[in-house]
């Protein structure tokens, strides 16, 4: 297990090198984070205290204490806790999130929360029943889970384009949205929700190192532009990605 932990850690150290500070707060039609965004949005009024599983450098923690929300950021990555704790500062949110270098779920925190967010997580874990528990004894009672995950269903993944993609970020296993559904129900949730999202526009976009430069140039108008078409593309060749809401039983 600990030889596991290492590897881990120098992978996704090795994955947050680069990255470089936050000049601002994203909002809504963020390109990378749209998509998530519009996913969680119907549920954050009733979700004051969020726990953020694998929050990288805080972006997406910081446009929720930017919506009066508190706020638990748990990530595996030294340099990237140490770069969201700083932006925090900068941002002024400090005092409404809280990160912390730990490995998911071989730690895990005694609060109740209203809200878990489990995005792009559960795919890079050896035992995602053992996962699913965990948060379950993390969230209180009608607690909401939100997991989204690559699929099986990718048309890249199906043309066999995404094999070196999958081995150097490090996932296990891709899932359907069914398989995802049953696994979370039998780990003591009931489903509100689920669905596809994300084209195969957009899953290039972020699989593909070259192409993947043009995402930061995507503002305003143009992310918008390129998030509608790519929506148009899941019903004819399949989508990307899947999620599911979940509330705990």
């Amino acid at each position: 297990m600990r030889h596991t932990t290492n590897i881990k850690k120098k992978l996704y150290e090795t994955f947050h090198k680069d990255i470089r500070l936050q000049k601002s707060i994203i909002k809504d039609n963020n390109f990378t984070y749209r998509e998530l965004i519009k996913i969680l949005k119907p549920y954050l009024n009733k979700s004051h205290f969020i726990l953020d599983i694998g929050s990288g450098v805080g972006t997406i923690d910081f446009y929720l204490a930017s919506k009066g929300k508190k706020v638990t950021g748990v990530e595996i990555s030294k340099s990237a806790v140490e770069i969201a704790k700083y932006n925090a500062k900068l941002f002024n949110l400090d005092k409404k999130i809280n990160f912390i270098i730990a490995e998911f779920p071989n730690k895990i925190l005694r609060r109740n929360y209203d809200l878990v967010i489990f995005s792009e997580v559960i795919e890079h874990l050896e035992d995602d029943n053992k996962a699913l528990h965990d948060i379950w004894k993390v969230l209180k009672n009608n607690g909401l889970l939100i997991i989204t995950t690559p699929s099986k269903n990718a048309p890249l993944y199906r043309m066999g384009l995404l094999s070196n993609f999958d081995k150097s970020v490090g996932h296990l296993r891709r899932y359907t949205e069914n398989e995802i559904r049953i696994l979370v129900e039998k780990n003591g949730y009931k489903v509100i929700s689920s669905g596809r999202h994300e084209g195969i526009l957009r899953n290039f976009l972020f699989t593909n190192s070259i192409a993947g430069k043009l995402i930061r140039v995507m503002k305003w108008k143009i992310s918008d532009i390129v998030a509608f078409i790519d929506h148009l593309t899941i019903p004819l060749f399949g989508e990307s990605d899947i999620y599911v809401v979940a509330k705990k039983l």
